[in-house]
Parts: structure tokens; C-alpha cells; sequence
């Protein structure tokens, strides 16, 4: 089990990571699968594009828990209190809305020292993913300048969820405090 020290470490690295597309790998790693997210392109202005998260999702294996944010009005479908799925409707939703939608995973290798796989993923991929599951993944090039998560196999978690602390807040607001 990581570190709760490191375990923040690496969701940190999600969204910059993820939308940078620096992690490459041709093997494959396999581990829990620690976070999910939804990025969103939530404006632009002279300073550049705000880029926010609909949705965070952590999964704290020591404490077999879910911590993490999310903008009902907007995602609130994606979660369901010990879940987080994208149905083929709120995508086309986000995506009318936004415009760039990017789902992001980080799974934990579990042999090693190796860091955390932070990447984009398909809506397909991201929806096979379980939080607390197992995955085991690679990542390939996309259309795009990002690096995207493949899916070789998964399992679901052995156990329900014990606690779940998700807050909600408010986009308009979040944004406008940027």
C-alpha cells in the first residue's frame, strides 16, 4: 500500500501528467486504480485556457475510502457515491458544453518503485476502471499530442467502499475565483 504522502503525490501529478502526456510506456503496469477525474476547458482569457475538474475521485486504500470533488450540476451523474462512470449522454453533454472533455485515471503500480501511471483515457477505458480495482495497462499515442491509457484487463474491488467523503462545489464559482 502506498504512503498516504506518496499516494497524494501521485494524484497531484494527474492532471499535469495526464494533459501533458510525458508518461509513456510500451509495458505494461499493473495495480489499484487510485483516481479518476474529468477535465474540463472551462474558459479562456488573454492569460490562456482555464482548464478545471468536474470531477476528482480518490480511492485511499488504507483507509478503503473515496475522497474528492465534484460540480453536481455537471457531473453529477458520473458519480454515484461509490463510483464514477460517464454515460454515452453526459458525454455528449460535456462535450457540447466544453468542448475538450479529457478523462483522467492513475493506476498505482503494485511491484516496485515505479510512479503511478497518470494518463488520459477514452470514455470506454475510463468507465472500465474501478476505483480501488485492480487494471493492468500501457499507455499509446493518441490522435492528439497526449498519451492515452489502454485497458488489458481489470477486476473489480473485492470489497464495497467504507466511507465516502466527496464534496461538491460550484464551477461558475470556482472559475471565477481563477
Amino acid at each position: 500500500m502506498p504512503s498516504r504522502r506518496k499516494f497524494l503525490s501521485g494524484v497531484a501529478a494527474v492532471g499535469a501528467v495526464g494533459v501533458a502526456g510525458c508518461v509513456g510506456s510500451a509495458e505494461t503496469t499493473t495495480g489499484p486504480v487510485l483516481v479518476k477525474s474529468i477535465n474540463v476547458e472551462a474558459g479562456a482569457s488573454a492569460e490562456g485556457t482555464t482548464r478545471i475538474d468536474l470531477l476528482t475521485v480518490l480511492f485511499e486504500p488504507s483507509e478503503n475510502s473515496l475522497h474528492g470533488q465534484y460540480d453536481p450540476e455537471y457531473a453529477g451523474s458520473a458519480f454515484d457515491d461509490r463510483s464514477v462512470t460517464v454515460s454515452d449522454r453526459l458525454g455528449e453533454e460535456l462535450k457540447d458544453r466544453f468542448g475538450d472533455v479529457r478523462y483522467l485515471v492513475s493506476v498505482n503500480p503494485t511491484v516496485g518503485d515505479e510512479s503511478p501511471v497518470n494518463v488520459a483515457a477514452t470514455q470506454t477505458d475510463f468507465n472500465e476502471l474501478t476505483l480501488g480495482g485492480r487494471a493492468t495497462v500501457s499507455t499509446r499515442s493518441g490522435e492528439d499530442e497526449f498519451r492515452y491509457l489502454q485497458v488489458h484487463d481489470t477486476e473489480s474491488r473485492n470489497q464495497a467502499v467504507s466511507d465516502s467523503d466527496i464534496r461538491t462545489f460550484d464551477l461558475e464559482s470556482a472559475v471565477g475565483s481563477n
